[in-house]
Order: structure tokens, then sequence, then C-alpha cells
């Protein structure tokens, strides 16, 4: 018994089936129809041709319907039983009909339609011609065994009506050539014959029986895909025309005279030769070119199957029911059977018990032509083990777009299912650290900020929002709608480059310790400190940048107080002082002018501890005024060469015991600065100098023009300042660890005095010192604008 659906017809085939059945429907209709009415043209097509008889004409429609009942498509059983009983009427009429010729009987069937207003004039009247009867008869047992799906089933219906299909192309043949032996038997039969309508409508139907049966040997052969079906399409309407066109030509010349009968025939022969040995050739050609595609194609099949078998992935084909048919060596590794081993078994073999029906529901969906995506499962090795697997399926169709076989691909994902997992887990504690490091950064007493490496912010923490304010129309330069109001210590507004943030994110810089001023809603401008760093991961890829803003504003208070105590000592420290200046004074004056030796020299240590003491207080409270911001300078154009000459006059006390040498170089133009304090800086410079500079060695102070400030540079020479030391000058208070108390007098404010006078005159100052050689300390003035816009042009 063959599979139903491999027997059942295309969908071309059945309109092929449905247009032969309404065709030879139509044809006994329109005949019996002729005979009503008395039509010639309906019945004989034409006078002088054989009529097609009623009984004929019956037949046509009954096979018409059965082929339709039969053969078209799959039909309840109510229509089948139709199909059967039409089928084995029109076998009965042509049994009965050639009955009647073997046996000279007469049972009168064939006037029972039209006796009383036709009239049959010939020996048998109404009675159909044997070669039709013989048609009714094939094509009726053919329709009779369309529906038994056996091969001699099979057979015997193809047979059937490859046998009334000679018939009737035979009867067809007669009439192209006007040769009455093959459309009648004239010998015999002289006044009946097949007529030429009957014999179109008994090659319809032969041709729809056959396209009933796509699984029989003619219809196979020409539907074939293969290089002979398409050479059989190619080459048979040549093959049937051909012949019959070249024969009716030269018959038609024979007729006119133009060559006798006898040179027609040989004419024809020689040309029909010709013309078929040319298909002939022709088809071999093709027949050469169809076997080199099916090489090329076989060595696809072959690369294609060299490539499956060392793929990495198992890749299995299945039929329809899902019958395991080829299993390359990555299956078997993957699931630990071997080819003998998983050839014929079911794939639900490599499923879970529990999923073997989504197994199942799978295949049906393919052999459906559906398209199944790609998708995840768990599979079952051959000893039990569950693995995870990545399953690609897909239909395998052949030519004519029929599903054949299914193709499945598993690929191993455990390691990757393992991974997935791990990084899963790595995320799960990325996402707890992140949430434990934004709670963290959420409860600092700091406020804090972070920008990712583009300067967006990511996160801002609840006192860093005390220090914002929304800005929704005009965004900063990174597109953050939060703004950060930064200001210098001094009140003034700092540029977006030198902001901490900037300078860590762009730049590179660890900000630490920076002053400044932010703006707070409630308290306005609040002094903090900032710190900023860039953050990078492990391998150094910039991540963004991070900023801390640490309130001052306590110590600040402690400061302004600290400052406002300092001047209050320093105030009160001066009454004093200056009692006790008095008090020497009018002890010298009392002891006249020759004192005695001891009490003089008491007296000059008096006076010298006064100007100490004096200058202690001073300097207290400059730097009280530098650290509050508070120095006041009266700045007017200084020319440095008479400025320095006199400052380096009046230092002689100072520096003592050292050769003094001023070197301007180049015209000087006149800078803006406070006379006094120039004083004060440069006294504080040479004293530094003297203090620490070898005994008796130079001291010089050098003079030139830079751009847009001169530059003033005091140098001694001597042990020389440790670079340990170098950053720590400028502190307050600070001393240099070598150096000895007794022998050098201050508080070690001098450094930090000068620095800040420097700064405050818009300068700069700074230190270079080698062990053993030259130490320098240069600082600028900026030039007074008359003279600066001078020196720029």
């Amino acid at each position: 018994m063959r599979d139903a659906e491999a027997m059942a017809p295309s969908s071309s085939a059945r309109r092929g089936v449905v247009i032969a059945a309404a065709g030879s429907f139509a044809v006994g209709c329109v005949t019996l129809l002729g005979w009503w009415i008395g039509a010639t043209a309906l019945v004989a097509i034409a006078d002088g041709l054989p009529r097609m008889m009623p009984n004929t004409a019956v037949a046509l429609v009954l096979a018409g319907v059965s082929l339709w009942a039969l053969g078209a498509r799959e039909c309840p059983a109510r229509l089948r039983r139709l199909g059967h009983a039409c089928a084995a009427v029109v076998l009965a009429l042509g049994l009965v009909v050639l009955a009647q010729y073997i046996f000279a009987w007469d049972l009168g069937i064939d006037r029972v339609l039209f006796a009383g207003s036709v009239d049959f004039p010939s020996k048998f009247p109404g009675r159909p011609p044997p070669n039709a009867a013989l048609c009714c008869v094939l094509i009726g047992f053919s329709l009779l065994s369309l529906r038994v799906k056996t091969r001699r089933a099979c057979l015997f219906s193809e047979w059937s009506a490859l046998l009334a299909a000679a018939l009737a192309l035979t009867a067809l043949t007669g009439y192209v050539f006007g040769v009455g032996y093959f459309y009648g038997l004239p010998p015999l039969f002289p006044f009946t014959g097949m007529a030429l309508h009957a014999a179109i409508a008994f090659l319809a139907l032969c041709a729809g029986l056959l396209m009933a049966r796509p699984d029989c040997t003619t219809f196979a052969t020409l539907t074939a895909s293969r290089s002979g079906g398409i050479l059989l399409r190619r080459f048979l309407p040549y093959v049937v025309l051909v012949p019959l066109v070249i024969g009716r030509l030269f018959l038609f010349g024979a007729d006119r005279g133009a060559y006798p009968i006898t040179a027609s025939l040989s004419l024809a022969s020689a040309i029909t030769t010709l013309l078929l040995g040319a298909m002939l050739w022709v088809s071999a050609a093709r027949m050469n070119l169809l076997d080199e595609a099916r090489q090329r194609a076989e060595e696809a099949r072959a690369f294609l199957a060299t490539v499956a078998q060392a793929s990495d992935d198992a890749v299995i084909g299945t039929s329809l029911d899902g019958t395991i048919l080829t299993w390359n060596p990555a299956a078997e590794r993957l699931y630990g059977y071997c080819v003998c081993e998983a050839i014929g078994k079911k794939l639900p073999l490599l499923c879970l018990p529990e999923r073997a029906a989504e197994a199942e529901a799978v295949l049906a969906r393919l052999r459906r032509g559906e398209r199944v995506e790609r998708f995840e499962a768990v599979s079952r090795t051959k000893d039990g083990k569950s693995i995870d697997i990545e399953v690609t399926v897909s239909s395998i169709v052949d030519a004519s777009g029929r599903v054949t076989g299914i193709s499945t691909i598993c690929r191993d994902i455990g390691r990757r299912k393992a991974m997935e997992a791990e990084v899963s887990r790595a995320h799960e504690a990325e996402r707890r650290i992140r949430s434990q490091l934004e709670a963290v950064i959420e409860q600092l007493p700091e406020a804090a900020i972070l920008v990712d490496a583009k300067g967006r912010l990511i996160s801002c923490n609840k006192l860093a929002l005390q220090y914002a304010s929304s800005v929704e129309d005009d965004p900063d330069r990174w597109g953050n709608r939060l703004y950060f109001e930064h200001r210098t210590p001094a009140g003034e507004p700092l540029v977006w480059d030198e902001r901490p943030l900037i300078r860590a994110l762009e730049r590179g810089e660890a900000v630490t310790g920076v002053e400044a001023l932010l703006r707070r809603a409630d308290r306005g401008l609040v002094p903090v400190l900032v710190n900023a760093a860039q953050v990078r991961s492990n391998d150094g890829e910039l991540q963004g940048a991070v900023a801390v803003f640490h309130d001052i504003s306590a110590f600040k208070e402690l400061e302004r107080q600290r400052q406002e105590w300092i001047g209050v000592i320093a105030h009160d420290l001066r009454q004093p002082i200056q009692v006790i200046a008095t008090a020497s004074q009018l002890l010298g004056r009392a002891a006249g002018e020759r004192p005695v030796a001891d009490c003089r020299k008491q007296l000059d240590r008096i006076t010298s501890s006064i100007e100490r003491l004096r200058r202690m207080i001073d300097d207290l409270l400059d730097a009280s005024r530098i650290e509050a911001r508070q120095l006041t300078l009266d700045r007017s154009p200084v020319n440095l060469r008479a400025q320095l000459g006199e400052i380096l006059e009046k230092s002689a006390d100072v520096t003592a015991g050292h050769a003094l040498r001023l070197e301007v170089r180049g015209d000087v133009p006149a800078v803006l600065a406070d006379p006094g304090r120039l004083e004060q800086i440069v006294t504080n410079l040479l004293s530094n100098a003297a203090k620490y500079g070898r005994p008796e060695g130079d001291i010089v102070v050098a003079v030139d023009a830079g751009p847009g400030s001169a530059h003033v540079a005091v140098t001694n020479w001597g042990g020389g300042i440790p670079e340990a030391s170098l950053p720590h000058l400028f502190k307050r208070f600070w001393r240099a660890p070598d150096a000895a108390p007794r022998s050098v007098r201050g508080v070690g404010l001098g450094l930090y005095i000068t620095k800040g006078l420097v700064e405050a005159h818009g300068g700069s100052i700074s230190v270079e010192s080698s062990p053993g050689g030259a130490t320098t300390f240069r600082f600028s003035l900026p030039f007074a604008p008359d003279t600066a816009r001078a020196v720029g042009a």
C-alpha cells in the first residue's frame, strides 16, 4: 500500500482533472442537445462526417461526472459512490454495444433516446461504433480502479487509459489525413465511425485519468523533475504534432496535383526523419548538459555531506515521521550513540520523556511547511545525562517544493550557559556592589558628584543637591541641567576649564584640597574644599570622574576668630612694647651722654628686642590679613632700578657681612606696585639669603623684563636647600629641619608673607636651589598699564 499523501495529485494536476471532466461533460451535453433539436453541427460537426450517437454522449456525460467525483479531490463517501456508479454505467454501455456487434444481437438500447423524433439511417440504427464502445469499456475500467491504491490497480488504470487514448488518437489522425479506416471500419461497418468531437472528448478523459494517478508511470515520467521528464515535456508536443502537420501538408500538395501520392509519402518520411533526428540530437545535447548539471549537483551534495561530517555541530537528518536517516560524527560525540545505534531510531530518542510531546509538535509544524525559529532545549545523551543544546530545524524540500525530510542541527551550549550563569552572577554581584556604593555615596557626610567619561552626571548625593540649581533652558557644556556655581575664595566666578572636576576629567589632574565657594540656596556662598580625580577601570579605561565638596564654614569661622584673636593680641602687645621702648629711652637719657658701659649694653639689647618684637607683631598682622584676604595695597608706577637700589642701601644692617650687587638687564619698564610692600618683599628675601647663605658670600639681585611683567631674582650661595624642603618653604611657621634655631631668628612667616604680598600684586614667586650651590628666589610684578602697552607695541 502506498502512502496516500504521495499518491494525491498536486494542485495543477487537480485542475487538469477538473478541466478534462468538465470538457467531457460539456461535449456529451452539447451532443444530446443537438439530437434533441436536430442540429447536425452539434451531432456530426459537419455534413458527411460520422455522428456521435446518443449513448456515446451519455457515456461521456457519465464519465465526466465520475472523473470529477473520483479524481479531482478527496471527496466524501457519497460522491465516491456516485463516481463508481457512473463509471459502472459507462462500462456497461460499452460492453453491451460490443456484445451486440459480436453476437449480432439487437437489444434495443441504441434507440432508447430520441427513437420517435430522430431517423437513424444505418444498418444498426443509433448504435455507437465499435471503437467508441471499446473506449467506453477501457475508460470505465480505468475509472473503477482509480481509487484503488495498489500497484496493480495503478498499472491497470494507466494501461486502460492509454489504450483508450490510442484508439481516440487513431481516429483523430484519420480525420487529419482524411483516412476513414482510422476512425471507422469501412469493410465491416461502412456506415459508422467515431465522431471527431467524440475522439477529442475521449482523449481529454484519458489525460484526466492519467493526471488523477500521479503515481502511475506515464504521468510520473512526464512530470518528473529529472532529465527524462524535462526532455519528455519539451519534445512530446513536437513528436506528436510535427508528423501530423507535415503529413497533412504534403497530402494537401498531393491532392492539388503538385506531386504523386508516393512522392508525398517519401517527402513526409524523409523530413519527419530529419526533424526527429534533429530533435534526437538536441535531446542528446540536453541530456549531456543535464548529466553535467547532475554531476555538479552530486559533487555539491558530496561536498555538503563532507561539510556535515566535518561540522562541530551535530547534524541529524530525519524522515517526516522523525526516523533518523543521517548521523554525523559530531552527533556521535554529543549524544554517545554510534551510527548503527542511531540510524532507524525515532528522534524522540534524544529528548527527555517529559518533553517528547514538544518534539512531536515541532515535527508536525515542519511537516505542514511552517518555519521554526532557532530555540534552546534540554536533550538526553546515551548515558541519560541532560545537556543544554541550541537547535536549528528546517524542512528538506525536493525540486517540486514537497517536504521530504527534516534537518536538525544541535549545538552543545552547556559551557555557554555556564558562562552566562557566571556572568549573570557577576552582574548581580555588580548590581549589589553598585547599590552599596550608591548607598555609601548617598550617606557620605560630604557632598559628592559622579560623572561618566563624557561628563554626564551619573550620581549626586543629597548633600551635593544642596549646592545644585536646576537649569532647564541652558545646560552646561556636557549637557547636564544641574548647575553648580563655583567661585574663587575671593568671590570671583571660576572659569569652566579651571573647575576641579573639569581639570580631573579632561586633563587627568588629581585635584586635592582646592578652596572654593559654592552657592547654597539656604546659605548663599559657602566655603568648601574640593577634591576631584578620574575614575578608571582595572584595565585603565576612563570611566568618569568624581568630585567631593567638604564644607569648611566651621573651620573658616575658627580661622576668622583666630585671625581676630591674633589681631587683638598683636594690637594689645603694641602698648606694653611702646611703654618698654619709652622707658628705655628715658633710662638712656637719665644715664647721660656717657653711661656706664654695661648699662649701655643692656639698653641696646632692650632696643633690639623691641624692634624684633615689633617685626614679629607686624608679621603676625600681615599673615592674618593675607589669610583673611584683607591685605590692602597702595599701588603706583614704580621704577624698579631706583627702588631696588634704595632698598639695598637700607638693607645694609640686614645683610651685614655680605656684598650686595644689583644687576639690571636691559630696559625694565615701571611696575605697578606698593613701594612699601615691595620693600618688605625684597627685604625679606635679602634677610633670608643672609641667614642661610655662605658667610660673607655675595648676594645678587637681578632684574629683567619679561612678557607683561618684570622679573626679580635674589641669589645667594651656600649649602642650598634640600629638594624635599622646597615645596614647604612658603608655608606658615615652617623652618628648614637642619636650621639651627638659635642661629636663625624668626617665627617662619617671612617667606609666607612674601608669597602673599607677591600674589596680592598679581605676580608669582618660585625658588630654585642646588645642594652646595646657588639658591635663587624669583618673583614677578606686572608692568604699569601705560608701560605695558608701550612694551606690547
